[in-house]
């Protein structure tokens, strides 16, 4: 009896200690598996349920760059006396007059020289502008002496103005009846074409 009683508990302690083998094997299983679960590619872990925990190594506010605005280009200062030069001979090119002159004459009329005047106070204004006095005439006459005659007349323009006080550089030439302003056989188109004509320095 005593032997029967031996065997059957040696069974029972061995049947309890497989059990409880079967017990911690399924409870490290179940923990490694968790393990798995909770770690960095997981759903659970330190991320929690809804995975808004704060990513590490990244600043929540991270400072702005400063953006420079763009270099303006370099821009050439204008030469003052240039403008003021050309200023001043656009200005007389709106004011200057042609002078008239009678049929085969080179003095000045009484209007010729009341012209003049008001050119001489505008290059009084401008004593750096320079002038060139074309002499024309009309198509009577040879083309030689029409060269003299404009000649004459330009110089005389010139003459008249120094006399004024203007002290401009003037120069003179002639055309003769080379490069009338109107072709019309008549006295009105003839008077239009004897005249000295001034002609500010760069606007030929």
């Amino acid at each position: 009896m005593f032997a029967l009683v031996g065997v059957l508990a040696l069974g029972g302690c061995a049947k309890k200690n497989m059990m409880s083998s079967t017990e911690s094997g399924g409870k490290a299983q179940a923990g490694a598996a968790a393990t798995t679960e909770g770690g960095p590619g997981g759903s659970g872990g330190s991320m929690g349920e809804s995975g808004s925990a704060p990513l590490q190594g990244f600043s929540k506010s991270p400072s702005e760059e400063a953006v420079k605005p763009p270099t303006p280009p370099m821009v050439a200062k204008a030469d003052t006396a240039e403008i003021a030069a050309r200023q001043a001979r656009e200005a007389a090119k709106r004011q200057l007059t042609d002078i008239y002159f009678a049929y085969d004459k080179w003095a000045l009329s009484n209007e010729g020289m009341k012209n003049l005047a008001q050119n001489a106070d505008l290059l009084r204004q401008n004593p750096t502008v320079k002038i060139l006095i074309e002499g024309h005439c009309d198509e009577r006459g040879s083309r030689e002496y029409n060269m003299v005659l404009g000649e004459k007349r330009a110089q005389e323009t010139r003459r008249y103005l120094e006399s004024l006080g203007v002290k401009n550089t003037v120069a003179v030439t002639s055309y003769g009846k080379e490069r009338p302003v109107c072709t019309d056989p008549d006295e009105s188109c003839y008077w239009k074409n004897r005249r000295a004509h001034l002609v500010l320095e760069g606007e030929r």
